[in-house]
Order: C-alpha cells, then sequence, then structure tokens
C-alpha cells in the first residue's frame, strides 16, 4: 500500500518550473544516494500524485519520489527526507516483513528504521531525530487533509 494515493490538485502544488521545490527534493535525494549506494532513488517530478514508493525492478532496489509529494505546499524538508527515509527502510529495515510484499520490510518497521537509523544515518544524530519529529507531523497533517488513511502512521 502506498503512503498516498491521490492526485493533488495543482492549486495545492509549486510549479514543476519552481526551482527551490526541485533543487530541495534533488538535494534530499542525493544526500540518500551517497549514504545507500546500494539502492536507486528517483523522481517523477510532474506527476501530481502524492506518493513515495519502495520497490524491487530490474535495476534492483529503488525508491521513488513522486511529484505530488515532492512539489506540496505543506511538505517541507523534513517531512520529504521522512517519506525517503521510510521508503529506504522497506528495503534495508529486515523483519517483520511486508504481508503482501515479503521481500519488503513491514509499514511498521520501514517507520522505526526511518526514525531510528535512516535519518540519522543520513543527517547526523541531532538533525535525524528533528526530522524525524517534524517530518511524521508533516505527513501527518496532509494524511488528515486528503482524509487519507495511511499506511505508515
Amino acid at each position: 500500500m502506498p503512503i498516498f494515493d491521490d492526485i493533488v490538485p495543482a492549486g495545492h502544488l509549486w510549479p514543476v518550473e519552481a526551482r527551490w521545490p526541485i533543487n530541495r527534493a534533488r538535494a534530499l535525494l542525493e544526500r540518500f544516494r551517497a549514504k545507500f549506494p546500494n539502492l536507486r532513488y528517483d523522481l517523477l517530478w510532474e506527476t501530481r500524485l502524492l506518493n513515495a514508493q519502495a520497490f524491487l525492478s530490474q535495476d534492483g532496489r529503488c525508491v521513488r519520489l513522486y511529484g505530488g509529494l515532492g512539489r506540496h505546499r505543506d511538505i517541507g524538508a523534513e517531512g520529504l527526507a521522512f517519506a525517503l527515509a521510510h521508503e529506504t527502510g522497506h528495503h534495508l529495515g529486515g523483519p517483520p516483513y511486508h504481508p503482501y510484499y515479503s521481500s519488503l520490510s513491514s509499514e511498521e518497521r520501514a517507520n522505526e528504521w526511518a526514525a531510528e537509523i535512516g535519518l540519522s544515518i543520513v543527517f547526523g544524530d541531532e538533525v535525524g531525530s528533528r526530522y524525524a519529529q517534524r517530518g511524521l507531523l508533516q505527513l501527518d497533517a496532509l494524511s488528515k487533509h486528503y482524509a487519507i488513511r495511511s499506511a505508515i502512521w
């Protein structure tokens, strides 16, 4: 189950052409790539899908950030970082595994891994802890705004 599966109204998003949101997303993706080089991170910027995703492809283990989440006006760097860490946690978190995708960690385990391990690896302990707290709040607010039952909290 994805984090979210809604198409966001265009007015809730920064325009595709806006420079700072894409620069922020690219900077975060580069940080994750540097710390987890065995995973492939990509970005589907022009879509309005409110989502991030962990999946297996012929290229290996992948994490994808969609534009509806990356360009959302109510998401900060913390929310994006938490979403990326959560998806990374599906690949690296270990057991318990997802009930439908046996090669991925469960939603709960991906959350734990993101908050306790992943964000600290990427940002250090102090910033990682702050990003975990603020990121979850941002993502939770989005799920309530769109009346989405989120799989990650």
